[in-house]
């Protein structure tokens, strides 16, 4: 297998900084530390550290992402948020309507802290929890950590005021989960226990815009808003993206579908002219390579993928002779020939491009200057 121009598996970082082990160019000059990736997020933002406990990071911190139950941590990229639910982590606030449901604070965190989140008992059956939001009409979503205490009844989510309930899985640890994404002007987000005597533990509300919940933002009295994470290099790297042909790879441990939402993995771009890797918004969860030359499309291949977990996958792109590979299968429905010169790729965006962001967590990305062989991508992939 050729050596890489450039790799990335996020380990080390600091302000404003993701550093790359490796980035040569093609005549292998090491590009030091102009090879390595600008962080911007003016905003804290959290995470998921090493112990499975919340944690904030300051603003320009790319977000080494732990999976909960233990694993190896992943670079998570994600839009802008913003958390319409107040006092997110204290149900027993007034702002939250209780019926049937009594509420303390003085159950220990998502992060660990002592009397961080709140304990929900059912009184009687069918309890909530509910705070009403002002917002307009758009698709919403409502999501907590939650972990059960005593009983076995259903816990259910809302984002509409109890138009529609999500029953959701918890367990003996903290897991966030979410309701399903309702259009809702205004509405009530909050929880609902089927059975009297029921315990649970809350922490981390969330009531925001969007599909799919997102990393948590702690409020008080006001709503906090939690700015994009744009990742992306320039300029001297141009010297190890490939110009004529290349490959470029990505590994993805993907925790959440997202239907027909148009996704950035990772790109190599300059001006009109893009080699990508994405998910499409053309239809629910493909997965699209696509090669565009001064905004005309040159290749395009879909695949569709139905769970989530670790997702590897490559476009080594040259004239006449360009492949897609997914999980070692090549993706075969290619809509347009490929058949372009020189183009002067400068760029190398991760996880976001035309405002796109991957919403999720990125283990690995590598770039060749070369059109790796069939063979060696299914290796490369599988």
């Amino acid at each position: 297998m050729p050596t890489p121009s450039l790799i990335l598996v996020p380990a080390r970082f600091k302000t404003g900084k993701l550093y790359t082990p490796l980035a040569t160019t093609s005549g292998g000059v090491v590009l030091g530390a102009s090879g390595d990736f600008n962080v911007t997020r003016a905003t804290t933002a959290t995470r998921v550290n090493a112990s499975g406990l919340i944690e904030i990071v300051a603003s320009g911190i790319p977000r080494l992402d732990y999976p909960l139950g233990g694993g190896c941590p992943a670079l998570l990229v994600e839009p802008s948020g913003t958390n319409l639910a107040l006092h997110s982590r204290d149900l027993s606030n007034v702002i939250w309507l209780k019926t049937s449901i009594t509420a303390a604070k003085n159950a220990v965190g998502a992060d660990g802290t002592v009397s961080g989140a709140t304990t929900l008992t059912a009184t009687a059956a069918s309890g909530t929890v509910l705070q009403s939001l002002v917002n307009v009409s758009q698709s919403r979503i409502f999501s907590a950590y939650i972990r059960r205490v005593a009983g076995t009844g259903a816990i259910q989510l809302t984002t509409n005021g109890g138009t529609n309930w999500t029953t959701v899985t918890i367990t003996s640890g903290y897991t966030q989960v979410a309701c399903d994404a309702q259009t809702v002007l205004n509405g009530s987000v909050g929880v609902r226990m089927a059975v009297s005597g029921d315990v649970i533990e809350v922490d981390f509300t969330q009531g925001e815009v969007g599909p799919v919940a997102t990393s948590t933002i702690p409020t008080t009295t006001t709503s906090a808003t939690r700015n994009a994470d744009v990742i992306n290099l320039s300029g001297a790297v141009s010297g190890c993206i490939g110009q004529t042909e290349g490959t470029i790879y990505a590994e993805l441990d993907i925790s959440k579908l997202l239907g027909a939402t148009a996704r950035t993995i990772f790109a190599i771009e300059t001006g009109t002219s893009r080699v990508q890797l994405f998910f499409t918004g053309l239809s629910a969860n493909t997965i699209r390579a696509l090669v565009r030359e001064t905004n005309v499309t040159k290749y395009d291949a879909r695949t569709t993928i139905t769970t989530t977990g670790i997702i590897k996958l490559a476009i080594a792109y040259k004239s006449l002779d360009t492949a897609f590979y997914v999980n070692g299968v090549q993706i075969t429905n290619v809509l347009t020939n490929l058949s372009f010169g020189s183009i002067n790729f400068s760029d190398a965006l991760l996880g976001s491009a035309d405002n796109n962001f991957l919403n999720d967590r990125i283990r690995a990305v590598a770039l060749y200057t070369t059109r790796l062989t069939d063979a060696q991508l299914q290796a490369l992939t599988t």
